[in-house]
């Protein structure tokens, strides 16, 4: 799959420009288009003004916070910090939220550092107890439940929206769901855990590492997404409900962003988002863009060429504003 930088160069030639290593190792380029020139990293950021927290959606604490001021849907959340943490501490503020949880890595990515469907007290007390040792914070929050969506905001509007697909196998009336699954980990790029978890995923489903799925049968194999797990994507561009692009172009601007990549979840992205289960869980200041192009299932999106465009356009208002003055 063609990651970021090179699928940049590609849009940025397509376009009649070019794209200069500046410092690779840094991860930073010139992109030079329509006689103009900005520097970028690996991944695009366009913040609304200079005044804005920059990587308010490194932490996710810090995101949440930002979420609850503008009153937006999100699940209740608490913060841990490891200077701080005392089990007492942990305790008290557990109790605020209701089981099941999801406990994450403040600052992680990935699907990394993620502890996920906790259903007791006790059972989050122990990881918390056990796992602050390794992070310098953790969140925990209430989960909910729902399809996962990778809204791509650029000011108010969606240049980019995918339904993101748990890793699954499909049967073959021959193989067990454990073989099915060794034949997938083949093709991706981390590996799923064969642990109880998902032995509980499987259960959950009728099903146990040695099931034989009938022909077209399909068993998902992890509850999130996880595209380095071999999950899918299908683009839902041209269906997100005008309500939901209010409520994520008003996420954006919480972190004071033009581009964020916004992760949500609902049962159905087409509905209005105050006539189902619906929350904000994540905003990605700094996206990644070539998750639109060649989607599992869909349209391709040139998000690229959207945002080179809106920075020109950004640009040279900026400067028609200066000249103004």
């Amino acid at each position: 799959m063609i990651k970021n930088p090179p699928l940049i160069k590609k849009v940025v030639e397509e376009m009649g420009g070019t794209f200069e290593e500046v410092i690779p190792e840094r991860g930073c380029y010139y992109i030079h288009v329509q006689g103009k020139a900005f520097l970028i990293t690996r991944k695009f950021r366009i913040a609304k003004n200079f005044i804005s927290i920059a990587g308010a959606t490194k932490f996710k604490d810090l995101t949440y916070t930002l979420l609850r001021q503008r009153s937006l849907p999100t699940p209740t959340t608490v913060f841990f910090f490891r200077k701080k943490f005392t089990p007492q501490d942990a305790t008290a503020k557990l109790a605020a939220l209701q089981f099941p949880i999801i406990i994450k890595d403040s600052s992680g990515s990935n699907s990394q550092g993620i502890f996920p469907y906790i259903k007791s007290l006790a059972e989050a007390e122990t990881i918390l107890t056990t796992e602050i040792r390794n992070f310098r914070s953790l969140i925990a929050q209430e989960m909910i439940f729902g399809k996962e969506y990778r809204v791509l905001m650029l000011d108010d509007k969606v240049i980019g929206a995918l339904e993101m697909i748990p890793p699954r196998v499909f049967g073959d009336g021959e193989a067990t769901i454990s073989q099915l699954i060794q034949a997938k980990q083949k093709h991706t790029h981390r590996k799923t855990p064969i642990d109880q978890a998902l032995k509980i995923i499987l259960k959950e489903q009728g099903f146990s590492l040695e099931s034989i799925l009938g022909v077209g049968e399909v068993a998902s194999i992890k509850k999130s997404s996880s595209l380095a797990e071999g999950g899918e994507t299908r683009d839902v561009t041209d269906l997100v409900n005008k309500e939901i692009t209010t409520l994520c172009a008003d996420a954006a601007d919480a972190i004071g962003d033009y581009l964020a990549g916004i992760d949500i979840i609902c049962e159905d992205i087409t509905k209005s988002p105050t006539k189902q289960t619906f929350g904000i869980l994540e905003i990605n200041g700094k996206p990644d863009l070539y998750i639109h192009y060649n989607p599992t299932f869909g349209k391709s999106r040139n998000v690229i060429k959207d945002i080179i465009n809106f920075i020109l356009k950004l640009n040279t208002t900026q400067k028609s504003n200066l000249a103004k003055k």
